[in-house]
């Protein structure tokens, strides 16, 4: 192999490896986010980022209504108004705006169905949002989610009100999901969403055949193993000093043939 091969090879593998200790690093770095999904490094002719680790994490009750975590496969939905860009999530620390919308800690409105009242059920494809329509002369006291993504809104009347349902999305391929942001996911097309990119009714109902269900007042804390971790990056150190090493003897090299030319 040509002295001038070495020096590429050690450098593009430098390069990969160094990719690795960063993915591993944010790994490590996201072990106590809620609902994140760790990246697994995979060892092929180089060593790069691929899909996500899509193993449950533990659920923790917290006491918070708002707080909503997934026990199965499915994923939250939530809206980006700007753009009216989607993405998908596991992160369910949720609270609601000064509009009344469910949304994330960046601003990203839950998406569900919707619009229900005394007299039906909500089935309005949308952002979930508490009803802007109480019954007369009544206040909101309080509310709460169940199993089935379904909130209920208390009034001081004592009516109960089932205005709004969250919908979960399953992907077939959800290892194709690629993480975008604050624990964001994107490209549903290539991770084939079952039933389709939009939601449903029908479809997307939390308790259904294979998507989950919402433990309410609790949130999914990370699947980072940081036993495995650790070692990966410990691997992945001393493969990117070996890749360096590689450099400086090829360099040493060059400089060697070059002072017998002299």
């Amino acid at each position: 192999m040509p002295i001038s091969s070495s020096i590429n090879s050690g450098t593009s593998a430098m390069q990969s490896f160094e990719r690795g200790v960063q993915t591993i690093s944010d790994n490590i770095a996201n072990a106590n986010t809620t609902g994140f999904k760790a990246t697994k490094v995979a060892f092929t002719k180089l060593l790069v980022p691929g899909a996500i680790k899509t193993t449950q994490g533990s659920i923790s009750a917290t006491g918070v209504a708002t707080d909503l975590a997934v026990n199965g496969e499915g994923f939250f939905r939530v809206l980006k108004t700007d753009d009216n860009s989607q993405y998908a999530t596991r992160s369910g620390d949720f609270f609601f705006d000064e509009q009344g919308y469910l949304v994330n800690s960046t601003g990203l409105r839950v998406q569900g169905l919707t619009g229900g009242t005394a007299a039906a059920a909500p089935g309005a494809l949308g952002s979930i949002r508490l009803s802007q329509n109480p019954p007369a002369n009544a206040q909101l006291l309080s509310f709460v989610f169940d199993k089935q993504g379904i909130l209920t809104e208390n009034y001081s009347d004592g009516t109960r009100i089932a205005t709004n349902q969250v919908l979960l999305q399953r992907y077939s391929n959800p290892t194709a999901l690629r993480l975008t942001g604050t624990n964001l996911f994107t490209n549903f097309a290539n991770a084939a969403p079952v039933g389709g990119v939009a939601l449903t009714a029908q479809n997307n109902r939390p308790g259904a055949v294979g998507i989950g269900t919402i433990e309410p007042s609790s949130l999914e804390l990370s699947n980072v193993d940081l036993t495995q971790e650790f070692a990966s990056l410990i691997n992945a150190q001393r493969s990117l000093q070996a890749s360096a090493r590689v450099v400086t003897v090829s360099d040493s090299m060059v400089e060697d043939t070059v002072n017998l030319k002299r």
